[in-house]
């Protein structure tokens, strides 16, 4: 159901579909997330040759890593995928050790197009699937990458403590963003919930 309902709308935007693979060199994510330290988030390992290796915590980094190779010396490109994280920590409600994120990168030279763009087509999204929701444009972002340590989050109040839904911004190469849709799927239930809750208190 997410692959139908999230690849209408990222098709209709002009972004082309990416398979990403679950097995990644350490290096990308030290260079780009913010340096050794994210090591205690990734599942690391070493391979049988004895490269660096993790399961990939998130998909921002790949990209602008492989920006050349993805645009193939076109100036733009819009890209969406649907890729399987892992990050080690405790889990917690709708915050799992292996989770499933969508996400949509645009990569430009522009990077005010590349935000502005990212953050419309999310919020359409979100909108097309009726969640009530918050914005912070201002955001202070976790990742390195981002430019200023800026970008821009979603949450939603039902969630409680753990409400963040989206995460992005701009960042070198261009902007995207991120949706963690086991989080995602959990704040639609509780809207759901809370809807009918609120029906049988007014037919009470």
């Amino acid at each position: 159901m997410w692959r139908r309902a999230s690849g209408a709308i990222f098709i209709d935007a002009g972004a082309v579909e990416v398979i990403l693979p679950a097995l990644w060199g350490q290096d990308t994510f030290i260079a780009k997330a913010g340096g050794s330290e994210v090591i205690e988030q990734m599942w690391a390992f070493p391979d049988k040759k004895g490269r660096p290796c993790c399961l990939i915590p998130e998909a921002t980094a790949i990209f602008q890593e492989m920006s050349a190779d993805f645009l193939q010396q076109s100036p733009n490109g819009q890209y969406f995928y649907t890729a399987r994280c892992y990050r080690y920590e405790r889990p917690q409600a709708g915050r799992y050790r292996e989770f499933t994120q969508l996400g949509f990168e645009y990569l430009s030279p522009d990077i005010t197009v590349a935000r502005d763009s990212s953050l419309a087509l999310c919020l359409g999204f979100l909108d097309s699937l009726g969640l009530v929701y918050e914005v912070d444009v201002l955001a202070r972002r976790g990742l390195s990458y981002y430019l200023g340590g800026e970008g821009f989050e979603v949450r939603c109040p039902q969630l409680g403590a753990q409400k963040q839904v989206v995460g992005g911004g701009a960042y070198q190469q261009g902007a995207g963003f991120g949706i963690g849709l086991e989080r995602l799927a959990l704040a639609l239930q509780r809207q759901a919930d809370l809807f009918v809750d609120l029906s049988m208190a007014a037919h009470a």
